[in-house]
């Protein structure tokens, strides 16, 4: 029953306004039981008709009236003013007229108080309080004495039964005031607690038709920011979500399509090479050998392709092992130049490096040779003839050291260079020829998981047109003499 939000809501907010009205009906039976709030009122008001009897009495006594007169008027306030009239004489205040068909006649008006001083009585010819009656019953009653030439001097009395807490609420209207208060309060709940649950889940329900579609293979989905601000916050992330999940898929499917490529590309090489040596085309020593070569450097490709993919694999598995050992970064540096620089010698590409003297850090010498290798490589393989690469060595504070791999190629699109360490992505392919493409995006995506294995940083900057340097910046090892074995957590 209360499984949705909104009943839930509504349960909540009738509770909490029922509580309220609760807490006010007991705070108005509370006060109400105050002397000054329960006896107060009355009182003024018998004060106010005693007033007005009293002076019509001695209006009628002054023209030597009958005390019939006089009975007359006292039954005719009684009437109209809802009150009981008694007459006590004042020596023993023994009632000798009751306006109520003469009940109390002969009873005793004693023990009248108050439970405390609420009105000025003035003397002893003023009668003000409580008067309970032999029957049990409790009456408030007021009075002034008066003079009578037939009786002497009397006290008029004037009585209602003590107000209770009922009396009172239904005096100032409280019982139907809290229940419609109650009514209009739960009638409040409802309207509330549908706009705030339909506030809150109509977003909802968009973001779960959302995530059902994308369950479904829609990866366009996307929600608007809109509800509360914790919605929000979760219609953001789920738009982040399902973007990031969008790219990993597209680059996926560009993995796919161009491993697919890069694969056949070497493969259809590599058979009709060989079937040019097995039907006897290539006969002479000269066609036999380019075929011998192009298949090797066709199966060298498949090999350097196949050993990326384990390479990410691992990394992925969190089975990557770094046999860490202090390393001289200038001298690993410039074998890679040394290495290197046939290749740059055959594109007619200045290949320079320039290391000063800086602390040893603590890394894997075969991991970091392959991160600058492939930097290089790369760097070699966007530069055109005549072109610059530079290789910087330097100690960057005393808590680092930068290697800097700056070429003066075609550049990186900011679009692009946002992109690169992404797994899978490959820079526009019209920036090299294809024969010059050695991988399927996965070069940079495992230099950058290399360099954060070593706790590095890398980053690139880039200018179309003028080229692009790549900056890895590596801790300097505390202990440079440890030599541990670092496996990377899943």
């Amino acid at each position: 029953m209360l499984k949705s939000l909104r009943s839930r809501l509504l349960l909540s907010y009738t509770v909490v306004i029922m509580g309220v009205l609760m807490v006010i009906a007991v705070a108005a039976l509370v006060i109400g039981s105050l002397p000054v709030v329960r006896y107060v009122p009355t009182l003024r008001e018998l004060d106010a008709i005693s007033r007005v009897s009293r002076s019509e009495i001695l209006r009628i006594m002054q023209t030597n009236a009958d005390d019939e007169r006089v009975l007359e008027v006292l039954e005719l306030t009684a009437a109209e003013s809802d009150v009981r009239v008694l007459v006590a004489q004042a020596r023993d205040r023994q009632v000798i007229y009751d306006s109520n068909d003469n009940e109390w006649v002969g009873i005793t008006i004693e023990g009248v108080e108050l439970p405390e001083r609420l009105l000025p009585t003035g003397d002893d010819n003023t009668l003000a309080g409580l008067f309970t009656h032999p029957d049990g019953s409790t009456w408030l009653v007021y009075s002034r004495a008066i003079s009578s030439t037939g009786f002497g001097r009397l006290f008029i009395l004037y009585a209602r039964p003590e107000p209770n807490r009922l009396t009172l609420f239904r005096g100032l209207g409280l019982f139907n005031l809290l229940f419609g208060a109650g009514i209009l309060a739960f009638f409040l709940a409802i309207l509330l607690a549908f706009g705030i649950v339909s506030w809150v889940t109509r977003p909802l329900h968009k973001l779960v038709g959302a995530t059902e579609a994308i369950a479904q293979g829609d990866y366009e989905q996307r929600v608007p920011l809109e509800g509360p601000e914790e919605v929000q916050r979760v219609a953001t992330s789920f738009n982040s979500m399902a973007m990031q999940v969008a790219t990993t898929r597209q680059a996926q499917r560009d993995f796919v399509a161009n491993v697919s490529h890069d694969l056949k590309t070497p493969i259809t090489s590599i058979q009709g090479w060989s079937q040019a040596l097995l039907d006897g085309t290539a006969v002479s020593p000269e066609s036999q050998k380019r075929a011998a070569g192009i298949i090797h450097s066709e199966a060298e490709r498949m090999s350097r392709m196949v050993r990326q993919l384990l390479d990410l694999a691992k990394i992925e598995s969190g089975q990557l092992e770094l046999n860490k050992e202090p390393v001289d970064l200038c001298q690993l540096v410039t074998d890679v130049h040394h290495n290197l620089l046939p290749r740059a010698n055959k594109k007619q590409i200045y290949l320079t490096v320039q290391a000063e003297p800086v602390p040893p850090i603590l890394g894997d010498t075969d991991r970091l040779m392959q991160v600058f290798t492939n930097l290089v490589d790369n760097a070699l393989t966007y530069t055109g003839t005549g072109g610059r690469v530079h290789l910087d060595v330097h100690a960057h504070g005393e808590k680092a050291v930068e290697v800097v791999v700056q070429d003066t190629g075609k550049g990186i699109a900011p679009d692009e260079l946002s992109r690169i360490f992404e797994r899978f992505y490959q820079v526009d392919k019209s920036r090299a020829k294809p024969l010059l493409r050695s991988g399927a995006g996965l070069g940079l995506a495992i230099v950058q998981e290399l360099v954060l294995l070593h706790n590095g940083r890398i980053q690139a900057r880039s200018e179309v047109g003028k080229g692009s340097a790549f900056i890895v910046r590596l801790p300097v090892s505390d202990t440079p003499e440890a030599s541990t074995i670092v496996r990377r957590s899943g």
